[in-house]
């Protein structure tokens, strides 16, 4: 005969189960809209005696048998493959979505270039240039033509302080992308130790023998939390994450480790005392200045080149500069690249001007300085030779020379003589006109472009157009990818109302089931213990 209270013993432990199922259902439904939750399960399995101990007998096996139920802990409902293939899609997401952000952001400050920006102000250039055609000998005409000049040359400076602004600002947010990237690998450090601690208690048995506590019951709100720093961690880089035997994780971004266990690496930018910081608001911009490049590094030395993230999104717009690149920058279509494409318009178009007019030859070296049209700010205060420094949009000027005589632009020299008049006919200008319309010119020393100046800036436009569309449709795919394997681990980890609806249905009937099978276990033993052995009385 069975023990005699194994009955009740069974039904107790049920009832336990069912209240601790309701419990764990209820506090899933609490959280369901918690982000980073990971839906939660009470592991349950069959009770067993061992059916070899040497004690037993067929007998007493038989009366032990049905032991009933009992929980091996509370489980975590999530898929590793699943939280792999997310992180390794976020990471595209954050990048593509920041970088046609940023290039948006470029294509306002270059004010649709090709139709409303700097080709406005080259057509009211040219129309100046048609009316002066007309009276070469009017000075009043010829100041207007220098006046359009004058409007286009601050219209480049503006391009260029816009960029210049829009580069610092991206340059803050790099740092600030930094300090959250450091700030979160330090969370991620300390959840590492609170999760080992617990570890130590609830699988010392496992840590005692050397295994892996990987998959073991442990501190589960601790582990959604990790797990969601994680998440936000693979917006900034390509990561890999790896499980320690402690239960702490080790985490790889583009191949370099920058956490395991407690030992952790923070980013920074690399500094320079090549300038004194002094002439720069911030270090952040003086490190930046000092190699034309935001050049991050890791505290172990190493050089961060983020291959995918958020980070490198900044990287490349900050260092992109194409086909101009030196140093740290690299050929991506940044903010570099399109101040260079402002700067060499400014420089072929000034040298155009310059050479029509007489003052170089068309290998840009100055002929008769008192024919220049444009210059640097530099030679105009006498500081530097016309050879000596490039035309760029910050630095190109109005030459005094031009300043002195606006009717320069309608003279045309006397091939007997080489003295220089007025032509009263105006073909001169006419011609200049054709060949602003027509002229191929080389635009950027590498090659960037040849073709017309209108030609050049519709190249500019396109550029960034297509850049823009491309990182779009990248995007687009990217967030597709990542939202469809969000729903799925949602699918497998989320909370669902009504799957937990139906849960607690169940573990109410269960609950409901084991109480009614203790009072039958009571009435069975009320027959045996007040009615048996009483027939008769």
């Amino acid at each position: 005969m069975r023990s005699t209270f194994l009955g009740f013993e069974v039904s107790k432990r049920t009832i336990q189960l069912s209240q601790k199922a309701l419990d764990i259902t209820g506090g899933n439904l609490s959280n369901t809209h918690t982000e980073g939750y990971t839906r939660q399960r009470v592991d349950i399995g069959s009770s067993y005696l061992s059916k070899y101990a040497y004690w037993q007998t067929s007998t007493s096996r038989m009366s032990l048998a049905g032991q009933g139920s009992k929980a091996f802990g509370v489980d975590q409902v999530r898929d590793p493959y699943i939280d792999k293939r997310y992180r390794e899609s976020t990471c595209y997401v954050a990048e593509y979505s920041t970088t046609a952000d940023i290039l948006k952001e470029v294509e306002t400050v270059l004010d649709n270039i090709d139709n409303e920006g700097l080709t406005a102000n080259l057509d009211a250039f040219k129309d100046a240039l048609s009316k002066y055609a007309e009276k070469p000998y009017s000075e009043e005409l010829a100041s207007i033509v220098r006046n359009q000049a004058y409007n286009l040359t601050n219209f480049l400076h503006s391009y260029q302080t816009d960029l210049e602004e829009l580069k610092e600002s991206n340059l803050e947010s790099l740092s600030a992308t930094m300090d959250k990237t450091n700030d979160i690998i330090r969370e991620i450090v300390d959840y590492n130790k609170a999760i080992v601690k617990e570890y130590s208690v609830m699988a010392a048995g496992k840590l005692a023998s050397g295994q892996s506590v990987t998959a073991s019951y442990g501190p589960n709100e601790m582990l959604d939390a990790r797990n969601l720093l994680i998440d936000e961690l693979s917006y900034m880089g390509n990561i890999t994450v790896y499980d320690n035997a402690d239960g702490s994780v080790r985490i790889l971004m583009d191949g370099q480790e920058i956490i395991n266990g407690e030992k952790y690496e923070q980013l920074y930018m690399k500094g320079s005392s090549k300038n004194d910081s002094g002439e720069y608001s911030s270090e952040l911009l003086r490190d930046y200045y000092a190699y034309d490049a935001a050049v991050l590094r890791w505290t172990t030395g190493e050089d961060a080149t983020p291959k995918s993230g958020e980070l490198k999104s900044y990287i490349d717009i900050l260092n992109g500069n194409g086909v101009y690149k030196t140093g740290y920058q690299n050929d991506s279509y940044g903010i570099p690249y399109y101040e260079s494409t402002i700067d060499s318009f400014a420089k072929t178009f000034g040298s155009f001007m310059n050479e029509f007019n007489g003052a170089i030859d068309e290998n840009g070296n100055v002929i008769d300085k008192d024919r220049l049209l444009f210059c640097t700010k530099e030679y105009n205060e006498g500081k530097e030779t016309y050879e000596d420094l490039d035309m760029t949009a910050k630095n190109i000027r109005i030459a005094q020379t031009w300043m002195d005589n606006a009717t320069m632009l309608g003279e045309v020299q006397n091939e007997a003589t080489g003295k220089w008049t007025i032509s009263l006919d105006g073909n001169h200008i006419n011609s200049l006109i054709v060949s602003m319309d027509k002229q191929p010119l080389k635009f950027g020393d590498k090659g960037d472009y040849e073709g017309t100046m209108y030609d050049y800036l519709l190249f500019i436009s396109n550029r960034i157009g297509q850049n823009i569309d491309y990182y779009e449709s990248q995007y687009d795919s990217a967030y597709a990818t990542s939202n469809a394997l969000l729903d799925s681990r949602d699918a497998v980890s989320g909370v669902s109302e009504t799957e937990e609806g139906i849960n607690m249905m169940t573990y109410q009937n269960w609950y409901n089931a084991s109480s009614r099978m203790m009072t039958a276990m009571d009435e069975a033993l009320d027959r045996l213990i007040n009615n048996t052995g009483r027939v008769g009385l």
